[in-house]
């Protein structure tokens, strides 16, 4: 016994006495993968050609034709108006379709989810993919005037964002005017909110919105809502438009 107690012993103070390590020096570099890179299997591309072949016909589906580029900005865009309407118009149809005798007052699209621009001309498959990675889905909560005015805020600060259903003026960073449906928002008074799963779970800064008074989970992928929404509108409509209409605007 007292034998394995001198051991370990031993061992604790070989490991005490031990130098402590650091790190000293990173070097990395970038490795290209190219077609030289290794020679080409010819039985997998074989495989996997007529799958690649079937997602890029997908891709490259015309959606629509827009007259402009849509590009986000802030505090408003063309682009960010476009995605929050058919956000609003799409949970508005539905509330409609399943009776839910629910109409939505506003939307919320995060700067941030949008991840490119749409080109002025042919908008295809491939280019709602590249906008809209993720595979968010519409959410619809009931929240409180107090926790719009707190989104507002969060919007007021970030320069502007996306909205539709809401008008809202900044000065300083800060809300100057706040409507809904051209209304003052009530502070006490309960609003349907429309936005995307990611916000709905307090993500990008949007605590506010995590714990509703209800929600609803529509499980309509956004991307697809978007596919749909704009192909319709291309073929009722012909060449979409989309217009600012001072929905966010900076107060001096």
């Amino acid at each position: 016994m007292r034998r394995l107690f001198f051991s370990i012993s031993a061992i604790l103070f070989l490991f005490a006495c031990s130098p402590h390590l650091s790190v000293y020096q990173l070097t990395t570099k970038n490795i290209q993968v190219n077609n030289q890179a290794a020679k080409v299997d010819s039985t997998i591309e074989a495989i996997v050609k007529p799958y690649h072949d079937s997602i890029e016909h997908d891709m490259t589906k015309l959606i629509a034709v827009s007259a402009t580029p849509l590009v986000k900005g802030k505090p408003e865009s063309k682009l960010t108006n476009l995605i929050s309407d058919i956000l609003l118009k799409s949970a508005s149809d539905y509330c409609k379709i399943n009776n839910l005798n629910i109409t939505p007052d506003a939307s919320y699209t995060n700067y941030g989810g949008l991840r490119s621009s749409l080109p002025q001309g042919n908008i295809t498959v491939r280019n709602l993919f590249e906008l809209m990675p993720f595979e968010n889905e519409i959410v619809l909560v009931k929240v409180s005037g107090e926790s719009i005015q707190k989104m507002a805020e969060r919007i007021a600060g970030r320069g502007g964002e996306g909205v539709a259903g809401l008008t809202l003026g900044i000065r300083n960073a800060k809300p100057s005017t706040l409507k809904i449906g051209g209304k003052k928002v009530d502070p006490l008074g309960l609003y349907w909110l429309v936005t995307n799963d990611y916000c709905a779970n307090g993500g990008d800064q949007m605590s506010m919105l995590a714990d509703p008074v209800q929600r609803i989970n529509t499980k309509m992928k956004i991307r697809d809502v978007l596919i749909q929404a704009m192909a319709e509108r291309y073929k009722k409509d012909g060449i979409i438009s989309v217009k600012e209409d001072g929905r966010i605007y900076n107060e001096q």
